[in-house]
């Protein structure tokens, strides 16, 4: 009897559950699903469901290339990821402005999309800036620096004013599991002007004016298997590409970025970086200050994105080669919402301009020193680097992880 009563009861349930399915069909004016449809319904809308968009703006204090701080702000639209995702948005929309005291500024805005698609990225950016302390010391490795020339009749013998208008936009596809492919189109005009008194700019282009226009198109081979995108512990990141850019006469380049983070104890993490790259034909000045690395440029050589023993610019070149190590300890860890690390580095590198590019420790230009990084929640890292070489000490402010 008593089984015979569940039973009966479950009879019941299950005609009830059917009959509320058929009445909200014929409501909906669709077809009736049976209690089995409904549930994968109900599974594959979870499935899909995505989370709001949300809205944050704040200011904020950074540096600028061979400059004083900068003040800036941003407004960023976002829409999370989900919390086990190794990137922490789906997808935003930020834009950034900045001005220093000198007057240095610049106004960016940024689309990006790891997640809103599956096996796809996107990046999009358009940018404006100006650098009033950009650095020029020549072209080649032999570059030379001496402060004693540096004083209030000639103090901006080794700085140049950089404008720049950009647009990049890059598109990622996943081959098979950790293997993408990226093609990237950026477009530029930028225009380098000297500065009152005499320089070494001024003395490469007697001018004092350089305008250069350049369009280029970039394949890049990605392998990827770092434990999170934000604040990388393990892994591997390693990419080769080829880029070809009608600036000048027209330039090809070919590169290879390999990054890897190895954790050692709780909290602690190794990182290196190895980096080489080099260009044929007449590339724009430009070109050879910058490494056009998957998702993210790579300024070369000095600064706080390739060589922090050096100013932003110190060296350019047809090629390029340089490495980074680095120990990150995090001295106060606060989980989620942040952390205060302790940075010990080492840098090395070196270009290449009227010689081919080639596997060398000669002539490196090596430094190192220590900082400290300040990560906000998920999303947020500033970075300060103080270090030591062959130009004597050098300070520099990062918004991000170096690499």
């Amino acid at each position: 009897m008593v089984s015979g009563g569940f039973l009966t009861e479950a009879v019941v349930m299950r005609g009830l559950l059917w009959s509320l399915t058929l009445s909200a069909g014929l409501a909906g004016g669709v077809a009736a699903q049976s209690p089995e449809d409904t549930t994968a319904v109900a599974q594959d809308t979870i499935e899909r469901y995505s989370p709001p968009w949300r809205l944050s703006y704040f200011p904020y204090l950074t540096g600028g290339a061979n400059d004083g701080p900068v003040l800036a702000a941003r407004v960023r639209l976002f829409q999370p990821a989900e919390y086990e995702a190794r990137y922490t948005t789906n997808a935003s929309l930020t834009g950034d402005a900045g001005i220093s005291a000198r007057g240095s500024r610049y106004v960016t805005g940024q689309f990006r999309a790891p997640g809103l698609w599956k096996n796809w990225r996107l990046a999009v950016l358009a940018s404006a800036d100006r650098q009033v302390r950009y650095g020029y010391f020549g072209l080649g490795n032999n570059s030379t620096f001496d402060k004693d020339l540096v004083d209030d009749t000639d103090p901006f013998l080794y700085r140049v004013r950089r404008t720049r208008y950009r647009g990049v936009a890059e598109v990622t596809r996943v081959v098979r599991g950790p293997f993408m492919v990226g093609f990237q189109l950026n477009v530029e005009q930028v225009r380098f002007t000297s500065l009152p008194g005499s320089s070494v700019f001024a003395t490469d282009v007697p001018s004092g004016e350089l305008e250069q226009n350049d369009a280029a198109g970039r394949l890049a081979l990605v392998y990827d298997t770092r434990d999170n995108e934000y604040n990388t512990h393990g892994g591997l990141l390693l990419e080769v590409g080829t880029q070809v850019g009608s600036g000048g006469d027209g330039y090809t380049r070919q590169y290879a970025i390999f990054r890897g983070w190895l954790p050692i104890r709780e909290g602690t993490t190794v990182a290196a970086r190895v980096a080489g790259s080099g260009m044929g034909g007449t590339p724009t000045l430009n070109a050879r200050f910058t490494l056009p690395g998957w998702e993210l440029a790579v300024p070369v050589v000095g600064g706080e994105y390739s060589h922090r023993s050096l100013d932003t610019g110190r060296m350019a070149g047809k090629g390029t080669l340089f490495a980074n190590l680095e120990v990150r300890h995090d001295l106060l860890p606060f989980g989620d919402l942040g952390a205060v690390t302790l940075i010990a580095f080492a840098d090395a590198g070196r270009v290449f301009e009227r010689e081919n590019f080639r596997l060398t420790t000669k002539d490196m230009k090596a430094g190192g020193g220590g900082g400290v990084a300040i990560r906000i929640l998920r999303s947020t890292i500033f970075t300060f680097n103080f270090a030591g070489g062959p130009d004597g000490f050098n300070y520099s402010v990062g918004s991000s992880w170096m690499f």
